[in-house]
This record gives C-alpha cells, structure tokens and sequence, in this order.
C-alpha cells in the first residue's frame, strides 16, 4: 500500500502543509508531453479545522488560491509531479458542504504565454530552454522554472521562426517531430529535457489473463491521414505549403488526405518537418491499448511515463488480442487513489517507432517496477 502526501505551496516557493488527511476521492493523471492533472475534494469543516489550526481563519485563500497555489504530490516520500491550482468549485446541501479541487501540471502556465523569436541551425533543446528564459523575463511572468537536465542521444539542430506562438503548442510540436525530444517539469520546477524519454524495462510484463484487470482500444481509420498537405504562413499564392505521403498506407486502405494548417510557421523546412512526423504516426490503423491493471501491484515510484513495458494478451487464446504482444510504451498512467492510499491505476500505451524508442532510452536498473 502506497502513502501519499499532498502540499501546499505558496507563490513565494515555500512549503505550507500536507493535506492529504482531508482529501477524498483523490485522482491523478500524468501524460508524456502533456500537463498532469490532479482532483480530490475536501469537506469544508475540516478544511476550516485546518486553516484555522495553522494561522490562516482571518484570510483563508492566502492558505490555498485558484492560480497562486501550487500543489505537490508525493508518494512513499518520493515527488511525483507538481501542478498550479486552477479551479475551487463550492457546493453543498443542508448537511454538508465541500470543494472541489482541480489543478494541472506547470506546462500549463505556458497555455496562456506566447513568445516571438527566431532561431537558426540551434539545438532543439536549446531553443525549448531558450523560449522559457525569455518568457520569465517579462514582469510578473517568472513561474520559477529553472533548466534540470538534457538526457540522451544526439542533439538535434532546427530552424524556427515563431510570432505570437503559444509557448505550451510550441513545446508540444517541437516534440512531436521525427526525432523531437521528450521534456517534463519535475515538483520541484526544473524542466528536463530527453531524447526519449523513460526507461527500457523488459523484466516488466503485464499478461492478460493476470496482472490486466481490464482493457480496451479502437482498431479505426477514422483519424489516419497517409496524405497530409500542410498550410503554413501567407495568404494564397503565398503561402508556405509542403505535402507528405505514405504509399504503402495509400495502397493498404486507400488514399486518405488531411489539410494540417500551421500559421505560424514561416518556413518550409519547419512545416515539412511537422506534417512527416503527423503522416508517420497516422497512416495506417493502429492500436492504442488502454490497461486497468489489478490494484496495488505497481510501484509508480519506478514506472513512469515514456517507460517501455512488455504487454503480453496472447495467453487469452484469441487471434486478435494476440496482437498486443511485445514492447509498448506508456502514453499516460491514470490513477484513482481510496482514503487508504490503495491504487486503482489505468495505463495507456503506444508502440509508434518502438525500437527506436527503445535504443534512446535509459537501461533498467536492477530495481523492480511492480
């Protein structure tokens, strides 16, 4: 049985209290590439019990405030993720009254900052760096993210050039290039930035029947494109545009096209490079499992996102389950946590360029992820 811990921190960076004792239905969420997300409710009597206890009766959302508090999640003493409270929803009845409590990840605090600037044969880990420096520059725009570590692989150079760019599309578009790095922003607000990644663990197998409790996915063409044509910057004649083909997914179902608009994109080169890497995830069906694993049985102190695991169905004895079976990556573990810390934990995988994958990432260590 896991023990978790939830603080409260306050905009200045220092540490106010756990308060995980008077947190119910507590649900989390981390994705590669993508802000965690965070829930939980809280009676408001015991909450009032609280804040009065610590010095905060007179002015309690000094204590905990929708954009100025952030959240640190911790489990068996060991961080997990960090995230901005963004909402306190209230409500209540003749008997009780509660809040409720969402927050997300501190890639978010980039949703609503855009940046311009221009960038030409850099790293692209350097760019992504260099964007968060700049930004945290402007007043009242320093969240206190600071560079972490740059992992693995050889470094990459681009050219971009950005005006008015969204600074979290920015992150996620350099990543999902051919050859884009991963990034994450640890509790502690450092961003680390990896060629992929997570850790190859091929001692760890999830089998169905057995440690799979449940799952589901979509075999479906509905989203494929093995034809993308890109629109960048311009109007008309001028604009920048570039295509990208898959022949052999043409041929196994049909010419399927997509019209990826861009606007910021200014140079070719740059939209060549995003509509590749879309026609290469999206030519051909696939299959995104998504696991219920039987509760407790991971220790998501090891197993993280980006982590390569071995998933194995082909023990049910169906032709088709048996399909998934080998190496896939985790997209995003979801998990829902009872009042004893027991887990309930969803795992959603993708195999896209596995073995690729798999020759950037860390090796395991002799520790255990379950």
């Amino acid at each position: 049985m896991a023990k978790y811990e939830i603080e409260v921190w306050d905009k200045t960076g220092g540490k106010l209290a756990d308060i995980r004792p008077i947190c119910q239905n507590l649900q989390w969420s981390r994705t590669r590439n993508d802000a965690e997300t965070l829930s939980f409710e809280i009676n408001q009597y015991l909450y009032n019990r609280l804040v009065n206890a610590l010095g905060y009766k007179n002015n309690p959302l000094s204590f905990m405030e929708a954009g100025r508090t952030d959240l640190r999640v911790k489990r068996n003493g060991q961080y997990l993720f960090g995230a901005n409270l963004i909402s306190i929803a209230y409500s209540g009845d003749a008997n009780t009254v509660k809040k409720t409590i969402n927050a997300t990840g501190y890639l978010n605090y980039f949703s609503k900052r855009y940046f311009t600037g221009s960038y030409t044969n850099q790293y692209q880990e350097d760019i992504l760096w260099d964007v968060i420096e700049q930004v945290e520059t402007v007043t009242n725009g320093d969240y206190g993210i600071r560079l972490g570590n740059v992992i693995g692989g050889s470094r990459i150079r681009r050219d971009r050039t950005y005006s008015e760019k969204e600074v979290k599309s920015l992150f996620q578009q350099m990543s999902e290039v051919i050859n884009g790095p991963d990034f994450e922003f640890t509790a502690d607000k450092k961003l680390n930035i990896y060629a992929a990644q997570g850790v190859y663990r091929p001692s760890l197998r999830l089998a169905y029947p057995g440690d799979i409790a449940g799952f589901s996915w979509t075999r479906s063409v509905e989203n494929i494109a093995n034809q993308v044509i890109g629109k960048g910057s311009g109007n008309g004649d001028d604009a920048v545009s570039a295509t990208a083909t898959d022949n052999g997914g043409a041929g196994y179902c049909y010419l399927r096209q997509k019209i990826a608009t861009y606007n910021s994109v200014e140079q070719e080169t740059t939209l060549q490079q995003n509509i590749n890497a879309v026609v290469a995830q999206a030519a051909n069906p696939f299959e995104v499992p998504s696991l219920t694993i039987q509760n407790d049985i991971l220790d998501l102190n090891q197993l993280g996102v980006g982590d390569t695991v071995i998933v194995d169905m082909s023990g049910a004895g169906d032709a088709e389950l048996a399909r998934i079976n080998g190496p896939y990556r985790i997209e995003q573990i979801s998990c829902s946590v009872d009042s004893n810390d027991s887990e309930a934990v969803t795992l959603t995988f993708d195999d896209y360029n596995i073995d690729d994958i798999i020759s950037k990432q860390q090796p395991e260590d002799t520790g255990s992820a379950v």
